[in-house]
């Protein structure tokens, strides 16, 4: 059995978000990152076993807006992050977390499945990681949609629900790391 770790240092955990309702051109996409995080995958061989995933909510930061009647100011974006925290419940709930309960090599990378917990709720998810060559390293992609009322996390709205965020948002995790094993 081998254990690596990856992090902020080998790539990025981004969370997408849509813009809806009457009002939805008035709103922003956001791209917000989570700057703490961490990941620690075993492998039996070239055979991932189990993917353990961790993200610090305090480390939220909006990134960027697309759209919207203006562009985002310091203030927007404190005020934006602050909201997504609450919604979040972070002071109860300060992790994002998934764990893995099977992991197996599939065309071009590995599927996962498991539970990934939001606020304090778990719900089962399966994963696709993308595994490419990129020289003596590989190149990580996954992409998770995550629907929030399905851990009990109420999206924001505003204008009496004219302006909302759209209720399924786009995780992705982006990583170059050492090659764990011998290239095949």
């Amino acid at each position: 059995m081998q254990t690596f770790q990856t992090g902020p240092a080998d790539g990025t955990l981004t969370l997408h978000t849509t813009v809806e309702g009457k009002a939805a051109k008035m709103g922003h996409a956001l791209t917000i990152e989570l700057a703490d995080w961490s990941a620690t995958t075993v492998l039996d061989g070239d055979e991932p076993t189990s993917v353990t995933l961790r993200a610090r909510l305090a480390s939220l930061t909006v990134v960027k807006g697309d759209g919207g009647v203006k562009a985002l100011s310091d203030k927007d974006k404190q005020s934006i992050r602050d909201n997504a925290l609450g919604s979040l419940k972070a002071a109860q709930h300060p992790d994002v977390t998934f764990t893995s309960s099977s992991a197996a090599p599939s065309d071009g990378g590995w599927d996962l499945a498991g539970d990934l917990a939001v606020a304090g709720v778990a719900r089962p998810t399966s994963v696709h990681v993308d595994v490419t060559a990129a020289g003596e390293r590989l190149a990580l992609l996954a992409t998770v949609p995550v629907v929030q009322t399905e851990h009990g996390v109420k999206p924001y709205s505003a204008m009496l629900g004219g302006l909302k965020v759209g209720d399924r948002v786009e995780v992705r995790l982006t990583a170059t790391v050492a090659r764990p094993w011998p290239p095949g």
